[in-house]
């Protein structure tokens, strides 16, 4: 076959795989963080609006300002959930491209990062932030331009190279300041090519220094902002569970390419072997002291930045394995190799989708339901706050309404699609950071997460509520004196 031909075939049909899997993830209602973003940050009235208003961490503030100009755009004929959740789905697109063209003659050809790409474009975690409308693809996306810039500069350290390294490390930095920890994953991958006495080269210090100098650039001017974040505190408060849930995720996606992806550890035996080749491997453990050594540890999804790092030292690893076996089996063919190692991450990616087996490994090895790679509360198919809406729009399309909703019940999601179908809201309430809610009125609607109990609220609001319907995701409620 055509080298050309072989090498835009490669590229589409990882894409072709994505596509084909994608659909359900785009298919989906808005959940909180989501919602947030959307309605509290990204509606705000100018991009400098948005850059001061870092007062959680859900403003991902270049992600937000990108879906800011994105609400100008809005066509109106299309559902503009999907519209929104498109822009994530293109920089998924536009990773999987780059990782192929940036890093095929890097890792050694393109029939590894096919394998590999492939495994990453179908796996459920990939797909979610692809389709999420979040920052956290869009993180990914900096990312692999920042470790090819990085890489670029330290073979070839001048002042253009230095420039776009800088450029885009401020990407992943200003979209989300966690990323500083994955661009010191960067750093380290890019170490070996400094060679054993990096530490004597000034290119070295200023390649460190420049993730280091982009982050104050940035988050400097809202410092107090961002301190007030990190008081905050968010994430899980089980940390052995948040631990499980970063890795586990990952090798659920890759689980048919664990095996041969350690076979960088067998190049060990080999004479002319550069021990520094193995710092690299310190990239997996970054997470580690964040996980074990913060007083809540992140939430899992925060490293999700990771995984192009991550799949490039797996590819880099069947890299090694492939090349051993070339060299000691004569009867070796490469082809038949990378065709049954695709065959194998096709057949799990269709296996690793069904619900039932997602939903095991989110009770094990998750946080059963509470925002993990496997199933999420918002992937399940109770999650449905459209319909909710959609039902109460029915009942009072004519008439003013004021509603409350617990902060279990999703009620950014709701509020958005309350909106959207036309509800005439006179208040919408709920218990957030900005307090509790201190009273019901008569005829207000309530709105409850089904495992939620409606006597707690009559206990605790001294009224009476009749139920007005329930569906997988919620109970809706009339109150009555």
């Amino acid at each position: 076959m055509n080298k050309r031909v072989a090498d835009f075939l490669k590229p589409a049909f990882i894409l072709c795989a994505f596509f084909l899997f994608a659909p359900t993830y785009l298919n989906r209602d808005l959940w909180f963080d989501e919602a947030l973003t959307l309605l509290n940050f990204a509606q705000l009235d100018s991009p400098w609006e948005i850059y001061r208003s870092y007062v959680i961490p859900n403003n991902q503030i270049l992600y937000t300002i990108i879906l800011h100009y994105a609400t100008f755009l809005l066509p109106s004929d299309i559902d503009p959930v999907l519209f929104f959740r498109l822009i994530s789905f293109a920089c998924g697109g536009a990773t999987l491209l780059l990782l192929y063209r940036l890093f095929r003659v890097r890792v050694g050809g393109g029939m590894i990062l096919l394998t590999v790409l492939t495994a990453l474009a179908i796996s459920v975690p990939f797909l979610i932030y692809a389709t999420a409308l979040r920052g956290y693809i869009f993180s990914s996306l900096f990312v692999t331009l920042s470790l090819h810039t990085a890489l670029n500069f330290a073979g070839k350290p001048n002042g253009k190279n230095a420039l776009y390294f800088a450029l885009s490390s401020l990407g992943a930095i200003a979209t989300i300041s966690s990323n500083l920890a994955v661009l010191a994953g960067v750093v380290l991958y890019a170490l070996p090519l400094f060679g054993v006495n990096f530490y004597k080269r000034k290119q070295f210090w200023i390649l460190s220094a420049i993730p280091l100098a982009m982050f104050a650039l940035f988050y400097l001017p809202i410092y107090s902002s961002f301190l007030g974040c990190l008081r905050l505190g968010e994430g899980w408060s089980d940390k052995q569970q948040a631990l499980s849930a970063t890795y586990a995720g990952f090798i659920y996606s890759f689980a048919m390419l664990l095996l041969p992806g350690a076979g960088v550890l067998l190049v060990q035996n080999r004479v002319h072997f550069k021990w520094l080749k193995m710092a690299r491997l310190a990239i997996w453990l970054i997470p580690l002291p964040m996980i074990l050594l913060l007083k809540v540890a992140p939430f899992p999804r925060v490293f999700f930045p990771f995984w192009p790092l991550w799949v490039l030292l797996l590819a880099a690893g069947i890299r090694d394995l492939t090349a051993l076996n070339c060299r000691y089996r004569h009867r070796w063919n490469s082809n038949v190799w990378f065709g049954a190692l695709l065959i194998a991450v096709l057949g799990w990616g269709f296996v690793a989708q069904q619900p039932k087996l997602r939903l095991g490994f989110s009770d094990k090895f998750g946080g059963a339901g509470a925002d993990d790679y496997f199933m999420g509360y918002y992937m399940r198919t109770g999650h449905s706050p459209s319909l909710t809406a959609g039902e109460i729009a029915k009942r009072y399309s004519n008439k003013p309404l004021t509603v409350y909703t617990s902060f279990l019940a999703d009620p950014w999601a709701l509020w958005f699609y309350l909106n959207g179908s036309g509800v005439n809201l006179s208040r919408f309430e709920f218990d957030g950071p900005r307090g509790l809610v201190p009273a019901l009125a008569r005829g207000e609607l309530v709105i409850l997460r089904l495992d939620e109990s409606g006597k707690d609220i009559e206990s605790r609001f001294h009224c009476r509520l009749k139920l007005l319907f329930s569906n997988a995701n919620h109970g809706v409620y009339f109150v009555e004196r």
